[in-house]
């Protein structure tokens, strides 16, 4: 049975607070506009189409891509009145924007699925988003049941754990700073935004792998087959070594083309890397060659659409995979 798993992460910074304002406008979302703002001046964000009952947001649907223009902004529309009340409609605005190009996104993401490998997306994983927050609004309703909400101090430590189609089927394991572990239809996934502290110091990273690993079993949830996320990297072979010594096993990248990356959400144009600035492969699937028959790793950019246009909604692309065991 093929299993297909997505994760992006937003852009929450290490806000304290977990609305939608904390990862709404950060410095390296705004980065990231610019980024692939200045990609291309042509039309290269591709919007597929979905239903809006959102009770059938897993079902494929049959028709063209819309192919949109790009910017850098996320409301160019001009603001009247005092400065104060500019401010809270500003505010207001900004919020209502995000909203809507957070859900937008979900739902293409399970359009993704369905056009990339024929099937529904069975577990969908939002980093650095606590959607338990009352800001976020009827999260349910674009990103599927939720599975498990992990919450921690910090928003960037957070996790959103969600499905459409597979929430009997999925079950939360464990959690720490920096990951979280569940159980879809049989494939052990661990989720993770690697802390900047960590993520460049091989002896660090193979410690933070290893006390994923021992929390994992002592949770009762056996051998890890995949691992997901933003690592912060500072090399492509980077993770995959430490991850295989962190859990004394063989892990490789399930995408280790050397030609770049074209996300399944732009046309004709190829990235050098998945960060807000195209420099760094900071988002991976790394899988563990031993337990993973078959795996498939696509890659969506950091788009979302506003009105007729796209423009960078986080800082990094996110990771689509289909995982044989």
């Amino acid at each position: 049975m093929s299993v297909v798993i997505a994760y992006q992460s937003l852009n929450s910074n290490v806000s304290h607070e977990h609305d939608v304002e904390s990862s709404t406008s950060q410095f390296h979302t705004r980065k990231a506009r610019k980024t692939l703002k200045a990609k291309s001046p042509h039309k290269i964000s591709l919007r597929y189409p979905t239903l809006e009952d959102k009770k059938y947001i897993d079902v494929a649907v049959h028709g063209p891509a819309e192919l949109l223009p790009t910017t850098d902004l996320m409301d160019d529309g001009e603001k009247k009145g005092t400065k104060r009340k500019r401010d809270e409609m500003e505010k207001d605005s900004e919020k209502d924007t995000m909203l809507s190009m957070f859900y937008g996104k979900a739902q293409q993401i399970y359009q993704f699925a369905q056009r990339e490998f024929g099937q529904p997306c069975n577990l969908l994983a939002f980093g650095e988003l606590d959607s338990k927050h009352k800001s976020w609004g009827d999260v349910e309703a674009s990103l599927g049941k939720a599975v498990h909400v992990s919450v921690f101090s910090k928003a960037c430590n957070c996790f959103s754990l969600h499905s459409a189609n597979s929430v009997h089927t999925t079950k939360y394991i464990a959690e720490g700073d920096g990951w979280v572990a569940a159980e879809c239809n049989g494939v052990l996934v661990v989720f993770v935004h690697v802390p900047n502290s960590l993520a460049t110091s091989p002896s660090k990273a193979i410690t933070f792998y290893s006390q994923i690993k021992t929390k994992v079993l002592h949770a009762g949830g056996g051998v890890i087959d995949l691992v997901m996320g933003d690592t912060n990297q500072p090399s492509a072979l980077f993770s995959p070594t430490n991850i295989s010594k962190g859990f004394d096993g063989t892990f490789s990248d399930g995408h280790s083309s050397s030609k770049g990356i074209s996300p399944v959400d732009t046309h004709s144009v190829i990235f050098k890397g998945t960060n807000s600035v195209e420099t760094k492969k900071f988002d991976v699937a790394i899988y563990n060659t031993a337990t993973v028959k078959g795996i498939e790793v696509k890659y969506f950019s950091q788009f979302s659409h506003l009105l007729r246009s796209a423009t960078a909604y986080t800082d990094h692309m996110g990771v689509l995979v289909k995982v044989d065991k």
